[in-house]
């Protein structure tokens, strides 16, 4: 009989690995370094052609071992466990200064993307006023609606900021608001 799904995600298929074998995988904590060779033990021992692919199990255990959590677990001396815990192998200075050597370049990289994000959204921030302030020429004591919630309102403008604009509603309350939550005048 056929399985009805199959697990698809990386992280599914840890947490099913985690459940299936809960002395070698964990989800939270710290790692345990795996067995040379657990891909080849874990396909032995289930009927991973109903649950998971060899290639999307692949990929699971390449994330896992890849992960910073994990390569925080690879130090010299440190045993190696199978799917039952059970020690194996011991880490040698190499496995581990190779360990040490991915999880740097990996946080450089980290390092490197939130840089590059926080720039672009800083970016993105002054580039969406500048476009608002040409595109709508408002002023103060204009009338406009701003999204509160998932509801317009009728506001007036009474003053317009660096980067936000202080509207007043009907009954006297003052908001702070960005320009992309004006829909309209």
């Amino acid at each position: 009989m056929e399985s009805q799904f199959q697990l698809t995600n990386s992280k599914e298929i840890i947490a099913y690995l985690a459940q299936q074998f809960p002395n070698c995988f964990t989800l939270e904590g710290e790692a345990k370094p795996l067995k040379i060779g657990i891909f080849q033990d874990i396909l032995s021992c289930l009927d991973n052609g109903e649950i998971l692919s060899k290639t999307k199990l692949r990929a699971a255990l390449r994330a896992y071992t890849m992960s910073w959590r994990y390569l925080y677990s690879i130090k010299e001396g440190a045993n190696r466990v199978d799917l039952y815990g059970n020690p194996h192998d011991v880490i040698n200075q190499e496995q581990m200064e190779h360990a040490q050597q991915q999880l740097k370049e990996s946080k450089e990289k980290a390092k490197i993307r939130f840089k590059e994000r926080a720039k672009e959204k800083r970016k993105n921030k002054h580039t969406n006023f500048k476009k608002f302030k040409k595109s709508n020429s408002l002023k103060i004591g204009d009338f406009v609606k701003v999204v509160v919630g998932n509801k317009p309102i009728k506001v007036q403008i009474i003053n317009i900021e660096k980067e936000h604009i202080k509207v007043k509603v009907g009954v006297g309350m003052e908001l702070t608001v960005k320009p992309e939550h004006i829909i309209n005048k």
